[in-house]
């Protein structure tokens, strides 16, 4: 076993160009050099190896989710007081926790959200899609492909799913973006103020929204959630339940509105491949995986070592926080041939780690493929020749987990087929 190197932790700026924009030199560099190295900015271990990744997504025992999103950060205490009062806990079921309580979680959001129930929301979602596109399109030859549809249809959807109502879709999107800069370091005290008063309001606004389903039930998801049992097993709390649907309503919304934005973004910027999805639809699905692993929405995920252990010959002391980069192990050359190029037609794009592995692989997997699939298949039928506007930027939102553009402009011709 041996020591690493720092230097090209040191290195590690994903919040600022030119990482921020384009993390996959360095991720090779990592690999090739520092598979497992510390960033002292951050104060993580960075796995940035396939196999390595791999290892520790199959031993929860040594690499543990607890803590999986504690904030980065130590708060002011008034801050604090704010959080605590909302009800806020560091807790992220199915993402902070460890068997048995995530076998618990999962079983029991197994039994209300599955593939079954997904699949039958294909007609909605694909009702909900025409109705954005053809919003998108009336009278217009161009637009932000972010704002104007990968982030309104998940949103629906999720809301929709959920029983949230439609009309609290602006301000619930509001909230996401505070969390999500909640978990940035280094945030100026008057944006981590927002952040936290953010988070508050939305804690209390899902809990209210639990308190209202356990009272008067209905037709939707959280009701079949509070109504969940499993034999032998407590049914979840009150607490436990808003924590849920926080993650549920996050994961829901950030991760589709993501993969969306990214694939419109990976196919326009390749030649040709837009003609040949119109050609052949058959082949989106194979796209979607293909995008998940070229540029994958979640960037990585945490673990702790709970124990002194070794990785990739490296020895990791107990406590020591990982930041494991699936981004980065989806271009190991040693599982992917030519992981630099974007292939649609890649036999083994499945495998790629977009969705994390095994106990805790992304229960909403199946939502946001599907989301994904009904919008590219919408717009390829629509949309005989869209362009990337020229001069115009593609921003990503500095965020250590998630990536994707935050603005996509877009043009087309000026009769789109209908």
């Amino acid at each position: 076993m041996t020591a690493p190197s720092v230097s090209l932790g040191l290195d590690y700026k994903p919040l600022e160009p030119p990482l921020l924009d384009e993390p996959f030199p360095f991720y090779a560099r990592l690999r090739q050099e520092a598979p497992v190295t510390f960033a002292p900015h951050f104060h993580l271990w960075l796995v940035s190896r396939y196999a390595d990744v791999m290892t520790v997504l199959k031993d929860p025992r040594r690499f543990s989710s607890r803590d999986i999103l504690r904030p980065p950060v130590d708060l002011p205490a008034d801050l604090l007081q704010l959080l605590e009062a909302s009800g806020y806990t560091p807790d992220y079921p199915l993402l902070g926790d460890d068997p048995p309580a995530h076998t618990r979680i999962r079983g029991l959001v197994g039994k209300a959200f599955n593939m079954a129930s997904v699949n039958a929301l294909e007609a909605r979602i694909r009702t909900a899609a025409r109705t954005h596109v053809d919003a998108l399109l009336r009278g217009a030859t161009r637009a932000d492909l972010v704002s104007g549809l990968a982030w309104s249809l998940p949103m629906d959807v999720i809301t929709e799913l959920l029983g949230v109502p439609r009309e609290d879709g602006a301000r619930i999107r509001q909230w996401i973006e505070d969390e999500k800069l909640f978990f940035v370091p280094h945030l100026p005290p008057d944006g981590l103020r927002r952040a936290v008063e953010g988070v508050a309001a939305f804690r209390r606004y899902l809990r209210a929204m639990v308190e209202d389903r356990q009272q008067h039930p209905r037709e939707d998801f959280l009701s079949t959630l509070i109504a969940a049992r499993l034999e032998g097993e407590r049914p979840l709390s009150t607490l436990e339940l808003s924590n849920l649907l926080n993650v549920l309503v996050f994961a829901g919304n950030e991760t589709s509105t993501n993969l969306i934005s990214t694939a419109l973004l990976c196919l326009l910027r390749h030649p040709g491949l837009w003609q040949e999805l119109r050609a052949n639809p058959a082949a989106v699905p194979n796209t979607l995986e293909e995008v998940l692993r070229f540029d994958s929405p979640v960037v990585g995920m945490m673990r702790t070592v709970t124990e002194p252990t070794q990785l990739g010959g490296v020895e990791l002391p107990a406590g020591a926080r990982l930041l494991l980069l699936f981004a980065s192990a989806n271009r190991d050359e040693s599982v992917f041939e030519q992981a630099a190029r974007f292939d649609i037609r890649r036999a083994n794009a499945n495998r790629h780690l977009g969705f994390g592995h095994g106990t805790h692989y992304c229960v909403g997997a199946p939502l946001a493929r599907l989301e994904a699939r009904v919008v590219l298949e919408l717009l390829i039928e629509r949309l005989p020749n869209p362009r990337l506007v020229a001069g115009e930027s593609v921003p990503y939102l500095p965020n250590l987990i998630h990536r994707g553009p935050q603005r996509l402009m877009v043009e087309w011709d000026t009769a789109p087929t209908a």
